[in-house]
């Protein structure tokens, strides 16, 4: 659509514009009308050919009033677009280039063709159009329509609820276009008018077909406690069945409930019964009346002009006037619709428009303006009703409410007539109601959208009703009071008593510390550093522990190492402050904080006992320059720092107050844990029993604040100071104020000092770091501590450090081995699905070339013996005439022809138990019976086959030659034929013996269009019976004399049917396990049947899906030999569907062959007897003989290569059983000592001519088609 409107908008663009007609002549204008003609199938409801005259009814009163554009003579053209928009396009083009200027029509779908007329600056004015884009004025700015959207009810609607202060109801829709699209705008409105929607229900229409069991009941189960109005949209049948599932609960007789339904047609008074449903006795007679109460109807409000019957007889004769002249063969008035007055309101309203136009200087053929001068103004419908056209181009619609009031008619007293309507208002129209009829309100007064005491009675409580639960609820509520209590209570002694001790006090004698001896004595021990390695040595992690500037008092408890501090409790008080600080610090958890054990108190020491870190400080991995730290390291280290502190200041404890490199610690698994925190009392303490040079040392983490005022311990953002140099140590490795040569003493003092032009900080401009942590850094150590970030931000700005990696180093290293073994997975994952890939393709290709059976044991590895069999039926066909049709078409068009002839056949064959052996040129070779036997069945479905192909070919279109007609010729034999895989470049499974020959032979000497038969293959039909066939008499064929034959004219498929019933009939069903499925293989009456192996076959051939081989399977023959397998076969249960075709696929039958049915139960001695035949004969042929002579005929009476396939041996080929209905070829003759084939002077002919190919042109190699 958007190529065509292009397509358009450049042709109008190359065009020369429209000349202005000047003159004081009269002048003549011509205006367009699209409408549609022909009834099309698909479109059931156009209007061409009914009101087609209210157009050129309107044009002729335009040219007679003297009034309405005096100056110009209006000219009428049309066109039948058919209901097809490219046509309608076309047309408008052609009435464009004869100078309309202004279209008219377009039912239905009008976006396009509207595009097109504001390309050309022309405006199109519609009168059943329904699409509701073309509203969108700034797409389409020359388009009004005078037929209402569908979406225009949604404004009477809500404005009867409103009317009635109806502010809640329920929605019930159909699942079709026009309830989905009106119903999303009544959403809409509703919202906007403070409207509730109680509930959204679907439905689907239970009068479709296929469509089981009403979905009213359902919907008023779920809906009728929560709401009172219900709003419907759908059909007729959905309001009748809604009211009286209604009723029939007992619902309506209070009068509590109302249903309003939108009908999209204009209200007829001649159908006064159409909202009632009727008896089944008496059609006429409606039931349940007093439902209908409670029913409100908005409809299309009828014609109210007195002329508009004068107006409707008009439109009838000028329909049968030019330029339309349309028959009316019954002479009976049209029964004129209601879009009849939207075409005539139609024009009249562009003439007006255009002739204010014209009277105001303005061009007839600017569309844009004459369409802006429609919009938002009035007018008189013919229907007698006042419309208006709003800003986007729609009439707005007249509606009418409908309710029931007494009425006589002759069925009833009463029906739904119109009690008000709808006056437009410039918003929403207002409800006018009627004085002489008023609806009958079943309680005597409007109900009400909720009941006064609520849906569910929630809203009114009868006194003295609830007494006991009230007093019920008053003692529940004080025990649960006095628990409250009691919990509380509890909760405060038992922290009172962890504050005490009794959670984070530990017992002197339970640390225990262990001498180089192996002895345990008290506490206190040394641990001595060894030596020290590079992260790049062979040495384990855990040898990195130790170095030697690390001395820290360790202790064991609970078998566990642990830290000691200790302290001399004498200089201490320890109050209630530190006990509970001790109980936060014990509450304390997290992966990057130390965790705090407990500590000892006793009259001589205070012992603070934390977990001991094996690999020591930060700060001794920083200044151990033996260590290599790459960025993985050191950002590892640094987020394990932020993690700590963020938890630490959300925790109770707020902030750490003493955090430096020194107290970041290393677990063994190389996690940064923060340490040291809390009880700043006593390291305050500790600190001045140091020696001045290590107390002013351990100042340098300090905010210069906190320096500065002695009585801060410590803070969020002094913390965050801390942070910086720590970060400025781990990039540097020199530790803080590395390039500084001044005292401890003095770096302090300056760092303090407050008459500094500049703060003094480390020098960061050595550092080799990137940008953004530098400048990370600096924000850190900020002078002014709001300035400074928090944790959360200073992650933030250092996210990139760490992108992409894990919590920690350990997990980092992990997820590294992790990616590159999933990596190698994919890898062999996606070579893996090439190769099967690859697989199913070589398997599809061997499976067009061969049958499945034949196919699946060249797969195996299995050499494919020739077989005989003792009775197919092999078809033969071609196309009369093809040669002359060959010479007067082209190579293309011959191929193209056969292409589409043999993709009809192929789709028809495989319906039946038959097998495509080969085509050449027009010729066309079937058989049946091989290579899965099917007892007598081959004659039945090649019959029936070659009948539903004759059938075809007379409908068969020849693509450059439609008007002729293809005369397929067909000929069929019934015997004995050996059928074995040919060749090793090209393998084909192909047939051989005189019965090849002889269908070839009938097939050429039979007539176009019949089906030639040999008298073999007419006996087994009418064995099988259900087929005519006729006497033809001696006809002489080439190589055989003179056979009577006979012609095959038609058939009996429930005969077929039957035949195929019957047969899977045969399988054993003695099993207790099968037993159940009998009745899914037999076709119940009255359902269409259809055969056993059709069903099998499909469901087996998903089943196959997801085993080993997905090859078909010779279910056929299993029917067939089923009475020679002696165990039950277990079957599982396979359900038919019962409205599956009669004529599924039989060939497909054969898939089960590869089955778990057929590989899992019945041995390999049967099965190989199965595949073989009923007789067990023994092939042990090596080579076959193949004569093939070619004819030419140009009668075309044997256009096929005529081939003879006769049976050659070097070894005795046993004789198979004689078929009943088969004879053997006569060219053989039978040697009685042997009990083997003799073969004649045509059959060695045969062998010598099949030699003279060569001696590597063996039976196919299995391996090689592999």
């Amino acid at each position: 659509m958007i190529i065509l409107y292009f397509h358009v908008c450049l042709i109008f663009t190359t065009c020369v514009s429209f000349e202005v007609i000047s003159g004081e002549k009269l002048k003549n204008i011509t205006i367009g009308y699209l409408t549609v003609d022909k009834v099309i199938p698909w479109q059931r409801d156009t209007q061409g050919r009914i009101i087609s005259g209210a157009i050129s009814y309107a044009v002729d009163l335009i040219n007679n009033d003297t009034t309405v554009l005096p100056d110009y003579h209006i000219h009428l053209v049309w066109g039948d677009t058919k209901g097809d928009t490219i046509t309608a396009t076309k047309l408008l083009l052609d009435q464009w280039r004869q100078e309309a200027v202004a279209f008219f029509g377009l039912e239905d779908s009008c976006s396009v063709e509207a595009r097109v007329s504001a390309a050309v600056n022309l405006p199109m004015i519609s009168y059943k159009c329904a699409d509701l884009e073309v509203s969108d004025k700034l797409k389409y700015p020359t388009f009004v329509r005078t037929f209402p959207p569908t979406t225009q009810v949604t404004n009477s609607l809500i404005s009867l609820l409103l009317h009635y202060n109806w502010k809640r109801f329920t929605l019930i829709l159909g699942l079709s276009h026009k309830p989905q699209t009106i119903a999303k705008k009544l959403l809409e409105q509703a919202k906007v008018y403070n409207i509730t929607i109680n509930g959204q229900q679907s439905y689907k229409d239970p009068h479709l077909p296929l469509t089981s069991g009403n979905p009213f009941p359902g919907i008023v189960e779920k809906t009728f406690i929560d709401t009172r109005v219900y709003v419907l949209l759908g059909d007729i049948n959905a309001v009748v069945d809604l009211m009286t599932n209604l009723y029939d609960r007992g619902l309506l007789d209070t009068g509590e409930y109302i249903v309003i339904y939108v009908d999209l047609d204009t209200f007829d008074s001649t159908v006064p019964l159409k909202y009632f449903k009727r008896t089944a006795d008496n059609p006429h007679q409606p039931r349940n009346g007093d439902a209908a109460r409670s029913l409100l109807v908005v409809t299309l409000s009828p014609p109210s002009n007195p002329q508009y019957d004068k107006f409707r007889k008009a439109v009838n004769d000028y329909n049968e006037q030019p330029p339309f002249e349309f028959p009316n063969p019954f002479m009976k008035p049209k029964k004129i619709t209601v879009y009849a007055a939207y075409l005539y309101d139609a024009v009249m309203l562009w003439a007006k428009a255009a002739d204010n136009m014209t009277r105001s200087g303005g061009s007839i053929k600017d569309g844009r303006a004459i369409i802006k001068t429609m919009l938002g103004i009035s007018y008189q419908s013919i229907q007698g009703v006042i419309s208006s056209i709003d800003s986007n181009g729609d009439a707005e619609g007249n509606y009418t409410l409908l309710a029931r009031v007494p009425y006589v008619s002759q069925h009833a007293n009463f029906s739904m007539q119109p009690v008000g309507h709808f006056l437009i208002g410039s918003k929403l129209p207002k409800l006018s109601l009627f004085r002489d009829h008023n609806i009958d309100w079943v309680s005597g007064m409007v109900p009400l959208d909720e009941p006064v005491c609520g849906y569910r009675r929630e809203k009114c409580i009868p006194p003295n009703v609830y007494t006991l639960e009230i007093v019920g609820g008053i003692i529940g509520g004080i025990l649960l009071i006095v628990f409250i209590i009691i919990l509380v209570a509890y909760r405060n002694w038992r922290y009172e008593q962890e504050i005490a001790g009794l959670s984070w006090q530990i017992n002197t004698h339970d640390i225990k510390s262990t001498h180089t001896n192996g002895k345990v004595s008290p506490y206190v021990t040394m641990v001595n550093a060894g030596s020290t390695v590079s992260l790049n040595s062979n040495q384990s992690l855990d040898s990195r522990m130790s170095f030697t500037q690390v001395y820290i008092k360790t202790g064991t408890y609970k078998g566990q190492i642990v830290a000691l501090k200790v302290y001399e409790s004498k200089m201490l008080h320890i109050n209630r402050d530190i006990k509970k600080q001790m109980k936060m610090m014990r509450d304390l958890r997290h992966m990057n904080i130390n965790p705090f054990v407990g500590a000892c108190v006793d009259t001589h020491n205070f012992i603070i006992v934390t977990e001991y870190c094996f690999k020591g400080s930060l700060q001794d991995i920083l200044e151990n320059e033996l260590i290599k730290l790459d960025k993985m390291f050191i950002a590892s280290m640094i987020k394990d720092v932020i993690q700590g502190m963020i938890f630490l200041h959300n925790s109770e404890l707020m902030f750490h107050g003493n955090l430096k490199s020194s107290n970041c610690v290393v677990t063994s698994r190389w996690n940064v844990q923060v340490a040291d925190f809390g009880l700043l009392e006593f390291r305050k303490a500790t600190y001045k029993k140091e020696d001045e040079h290590a107390y002013n040392r351990n100042l340098f983490w300090t905010a210069p604040e906190i320096l500065r005022n002695p009585k801060v311990f410590g803070s969020q953002k002094g913390d965050v100071y801390s942070f910086g140099l720590i970060l400025y140590e781990i990039f540097s490795r020199l530790g803080v104020y590395c390039y500084c040569n001044m005292e401890p003493k003095d770096i302090v003092l300056n760092v303090k000092s407050v008459q500094r032009v500049e703060p003094f900080r480390p020098d960061a401009k050595y550092l080799n770091a990137e940008d953004y942590i530098v400048n990370c850094m600096k924000e850190c150590w900020d002078e002014i501590p709001d300035n400074r970030p928090d944790f959360r931000t200073i992650a933030k700005k250092l996210h990139d450090l760490w992108r992409g990696m894990k919590r920690n180093i350990f997990d980092n290293m992990m997820a590294m081995m992790e990616a590159y073994q999933n990596n190698l997975e994919n890898l062999v994952e996606e070579r893996t699905e090439q190769l099967v890939e690859e697989k199913k393709k070589t398997e599809t290709l061997l499976h067009r070339m061969l049958p499945s059976v034949i196919a699946d044991q060249l797969k195996r590895a299995k050499v494919v013996q020739p077989e005989s069999f003792e009775c197919v039926t092999i078809y033969f066909s071609d196309i009369c005439g093809f040669t002359k049709l060959s010479a007067e078409s082209t190579p293309l068009e011959v191929v193209d022809m056969l292409n589409d002839l043999y993709t009809c056949f192929d789709s028809i064959i495989k319906n039946y138990d038959v097998y495509k052996v080969e085509t050449i040129g027009d010729a066309y070779m079937v058989v049946s019976g091989v290579p899965i036997r099917n007892g007598d069945n081959h004659a039945g479905e090649v019959a029936s086959m070659s009948l539903e192909l004759l059938r075809a070919i007379k409908k068969f279109k020849i693509r450059h030659r439609p008007e002729e007609t293809l005369k397929l010729r067909i000929g069929m034999h019934s015997g004995p034929c050996v059928a074995g895989v040919v060749g090793l470049t090209m393998p084909r499974y192909t047939l051989f013996g005189d019965t090849v020959n002889t269908a070839s032979r009938l097939e050429s000497t039979g007539e176009p269009l019949q089906i030639h038969i040999s008298d073999p293959c007419k006996q087994i039909l009418d064995k099988l019976g259900g087929y005519t066939i006729t006497e033809r008499g001696f006809v002489s064929m080439k190589g055989k004399g003179e056979l009577f034959t006979y012609w095959l004219n038609s058939e009996n498929e429930e005969i077929r049917h039957e035949r195929l019933r019957r047969t899977s009939q045969t399988l054993n069903f003695s099993s207790p396990a099968t037993r159940e499925i009998r009745q899914a293989y037999i076709p119940h009456s009255g359902q269409n049947h259809r055969s056993i192996k059709d069903s099998l076959n499909e469901n087996y051939s998903d089943k196959d899906n997801h085993s080993d081989h997905n090859q078909s399977t010779p279910l056929m023959d299993i029917l067939c030999e089923s009475e020679r397998i002696n165990s039950s076969v277990a079957v599982p249960k396979i359900p038919i569907e019962p409205n599956d075709s009669p004529t599924t696929s039989s060939m497909k039958a054969r898939k089960i062959f590869q089955s778990k049915l057929f590989n899992g139960v019945i041995p390999e001695e049967k099965k190989f007897r199965l595949l073989k035949g009923s007789s067990g004969s023994d092939i042990t042929t090596e080579r076959y003989a193949l004569m093939s002579d070619f004819h030419d005929d140009d009668s075309d009476s044997d256009h096929m290569s005529t081939r003879h396939h006769s049976l050659g041996t070097r070894n005795n080929i046993r004789q198979p059983p004689s078929c009943a209905m088969c004879t053997l070829p006569k060219s053989t003759k039978q040697d009685k000592e042997t009990n083997s084939y003799v073969p004649d002077r045509q059959d060695v002919e045969s062998r010598n001519y099949y030699n003279s190919f060569g001696q590597n042109d063996n039976l196919i190699d299995p391996e090689t088609i592999l």
